[in-house]
């Protein structure tokens, strides 16, 4: 009787966790179906407002426009004006990338090209990322998967302002899926690619060295090699000295911007005289010795960590999220809609939290829901209506969460790059703590080390 009563109440409770299980996939899928259909009507809108006035496309479009008529892209530096926002301000390839399309189609037609491009990057990446991590949608753990909302506003942010960040995207998702699929070399040359478009991604190349990817490394460097040679031959070495020393040091004027979610933004903001915020106090030599010093602190971390995983696939999705999620909280400029490649360390840290469901669920949920804050109030309907009121008159430097400590308000998706971080490393620390603490060997070391032969290398995935 007791038995009969314990196996009915078992499956009551297997028939409950089915119910639940298919209720929340079907919540889920409803949640996405909405944000799409939200998404794609406020990007089109925005990108629709914004022809006549342009957006991040638009300096892209100008550097390509001055390639295709044979003139130097940065001849802007040799002027006596500041940058302004149309001003080419990027590596050489995506200007020769461009360059011919100038030629047969006019702006608006290719922002909207150039939207339809950054939709399909997404879509491909997602695609990749989602099964190289192994994350799942499949009973009650499928929650983990709601992490990934958190940055449906960067996207939007991202696809809206016309923005590099799909591409990068799709370029660093491709080197983790090459990665899994056994192809160092190509995983190598998309890290090269990305890192000679928008510069900070090229510190992938140190997750690398550090696994002992060595072809991968190899791939890095023919392809950086490769593409440097093409630019040169191309636009000749006097633009690329011009990049060097004009618009890289030009770029400073942007380290306050509340669109700025890295290490270099949030001290800038708070210790620096810049031109969107008002600070603390103006600390000239505390600012930049606590950017150093923290983002030693935080690479030091990330490379132990990295170095310490075993050699197997899912310790290598956790390093490969982990040196991704450092590389955007280090890198000096980092917009908000790079935020979208947070979604490797992201789909990491869920499969993660599902294989040991549901620890770690909390977490990942907190920084997902940080990452989703706004970097500025005034993208608020409600605190854009107020401000238009006023007449635009009030300075935004004198806005009360762009004053002092009140600048702490817009760093939201900063502390939800720091809790992924944290949460990413404990992760990866915990996975190399447990292989050394029950001596378990991928099952192609302890065959070889029952034939005599030595263990596999770090490069080498089980």
């Amino acid at each position: 009787m007791a038995a009969a009563g314990f196996g009915g109440r078992g499956r009551a409770r297997a028939l409950c966790a089915r119910w639940l299980a298919i209720w929340g996939r079907g919540l889920l899928l409803a949640a996405a179906v909405l944000l799409v259909g939200l998404g794609t009507v406020r990007v089109v809108g925005l990108v629709a407002s914004q022809l006549a006035d342009g957006d991040d496309f638009t300096p892209y479009w100008n550097g390509a426009a001055a390639v295709a008529a044979g003139q130097d892209p940065y001849a802007w530096v040799s002027t006596a004006r500041h940058q302004e926002t149309a001003d080419y301000i990027y590596p050489p390839p995506l200007a020769l990338l461009l360059a011919p399309l100038t030629r047969v189609v006019d702006y608006p037609t290719a922002r909207w090209l150039w939207l339809a491009l950054g939709a399909a990057f997404v879509a491909v990446s997602v695609a990749l990322v989602w099964r190289t991590s192994g994350l799942r949608a499949r009973g009650v753990s499928a929650l983990a998967c709601a992490a990934l909302i958190g940055l449906w506003p960067s996207l939007v942010s991202a696809l809206a302002a016309g923005t590099l960040s799909p591409m990068l995207l799709l370029a660093v998702a491709g080197a983790y899926a090459s990665l899994r699929a056994g192809r160092p070399l190509v995983a190598g040359g998309l890290v090269a690619l990305a890192g000679y478009s928008k510069s900070f991604p090229a510190l992938l190349a140190v997750y690398l060295l550090l696994r002992g990817r060595w072809r991968a490394c190899l791939g890095v460097a023919a392809t950086g090699i490769a593409l440097l040679t093409w630019t040169l031959l191309a636009l000749g070495w006097e633009a690329h000295w011009r990049y060097l020393s004009g618009v890289v040091p030009a770029q400073r004027f942007w380290f306050g911007a509340t669109s700025n979610v890295s290490l270099t933004g949030v001290v800038t903001r708070l210790l620096s005289e810049n031109p969107f915020t008002t600070p603390v106090a103006a600390a000239p030599v505390i600012a930049p010795a606590s950017i150093a010093l923290a983002a030693a602190a935080l690479l030091a971390a990330t490379a132990c960590a990295v170095w310490r995983l075993p050699a197997d696939w899912e310790s290598e999705s956790l390093g490969f999220g982990l040196a991704v999620t450092a590389m955007l909280l280090v890198s000096p400029i980092n917009g908000n809609g790079n935020l979208i490649l947070a979604i490797i360390p992201l789909t990491a840290a869920a499969a993660r939290v599902q294989a040991d469901w549901p620890r770690g669920l909390r977490w990942l949920l907190i920084a997902s829901l940080l990452l989703a804050l706004p970097v500025e109030f005034g993208e608020l309907a409600p605190v854009r209506a107020w401000y238009l009121e006023q007449g635009a008159q009030v300075p935004v430097t004198e806005l009360f969460w762009r004053q002092g400590w009140g600048n702490l308000l817009l760093d939201g998706p900063f502390c939800g790059l720091i809790a992924l971080w944290a949460l990413v490393l404990r992760l990866s620390l915990q996975r190399a703590g447990q292989r050394r603490v029950s001596g378990v060997c991928p099952a192609g070391d302890a065959a070889g080390l029952l034939a005599g032969r030595a263990p596999r290398a770090r490069g080498e995935l089980a």
